[in-house]
């Protein structure tokens, strides 16, 4: 009687790691069978390929290293390689955010096959999956293909004093979903990226970052009005935060109820809308000084009060009566 030799084909990695997973544990040899039996621990199939602990927990330190390796070189390309070719912030932050998300995909498709998963199992549910994120992640790619919009047209740019829905701030952070704009009373507003490009917002530093500021002056009726031009303009001039060469000037705006308006115009560079307010603020100082110093009334509202009588009017004075 003759055996037959043992034709069969060489286990493969799943028929292994079931064996493993259904071998009882030898306690009595030690820790590092145990080890063995965790590591090659049978979790799951997919699509008839057995998936283990080992190469779950590998392709999780895989995924997780290739997210942060993404985060670096995405930041190294943006801070040090895009300046040297003289990209502007807008575009260079735009590619940076691109390039941080191509290099986290790879790093998915990358864990995806170390832990076994074939990629054909997302065609199965592509079109389930692709309904869900479609309807679930509707604003978040909205706001995703809106922050490279404001990135490459650059309606804003970080830095720039901005106002939107009736707060002003300056823009802090542009990022891929939103952009932080920090408001002068130190709030800090979060704004979603698809707002700033479907509403109407006033940037003040378009198209350079000079502000212009007014404010309005009211003298008493009888002043010197050519005087009154003239400490005005000292103001202006005086200021150190002024821009000279920029279009500063004096109006004279109307003959109001109660005072002869004036209006000046002028140009600072403010690093918030705070700053902007204290300019102003201090340019109102300085020409109520001056008008002090010159003898102008700075007017205040006041009422007169005609009386028309045919005859005289008697009018009597009488003290007070104290208990």
């Amino acid at each position: 009687m003759q055996i037959a030799p043992n034709e069969s084909a060489p286990p493969t990695n799943e028929a292994l790691a079931l064996d493993v997973a259904n071998t009882p544990i030898p306690l009595d040899e030690g820790i590092m069978p145990i080890i063995q039996h965790v590591w090659n621990y049978k979790l799951f199939n997919v699509n008839e390929t057995t998936i283990t602990v080992s190469q779950l927990v590998i392709a999780l330190l895989v995924l997780v290293f290739g997210v942060l390796l993404a985060k670096v070189i995405a930041r190294r390309v943006g801070q040090r390689i895009l300046p040297k070719l003289k990209v502007e912030s807008g575009p260079a932050a735009a590619i940076q955010t691109i390039l941080y998300y191509i290099l986290v995909t790879i790093a998915v498709v990358m864990s995806l096959q170390i832990a076994g998963v074939p990629l054909t199992i997302f065609t199965i549910f592509g079109g389930a999956l692709a309904l869900g994120i479609g309807f679930g992640s509707q604003n978040l790619i909205a706001n995703f293909i809106s922050g490279l919009l404001v990135m490459l047209e650059r309606p804003v740019r970080l830095g720039d004093l901005i106002s939107i829905g009736g707060d002003t701030g300056v823009v802090r952070k542009i990022g891929a979903r939103s952009t932080h704009i920090h408001g002068y009373d130190g709030a800090t507003f979060i704004v979603p990226n698809s707002t700033l490009l479907e509403n109407t917002i006033t940037n003040w530093n378009l198209p350079d970052r000079a502000v212009r500021s007014r404010v309005a002056v009211g003298v008493a009726y009888g002043s010197d009005t050519s005087k009154v031009r003239e400490i005005l303009e000292q103001a202006i001039n005086e200021h150190e935060r002024v821009i000279r060469n920029m279009d500063n000037r004096v109006l004279f705006r109307e003959f109001a109820d109660s005072s002869l308006a004036f209006e000046i115009h002028f140009w600072t560079h403010p690093r918030s809308s705070l700053d902007k307010n204290s300019i102003e603020s201090d340019m109102r100082f300085a020409i109520d000084a001056l008008c002090r110093e010159h003898d102008i009334t700075i007017a205040f509202p006041q009422l007169d009060v005609h009386l028309d009588a045919v005859a005289p009017i008697d009018i009597r004075m009488h003290p007070t009566r104290q208990d």
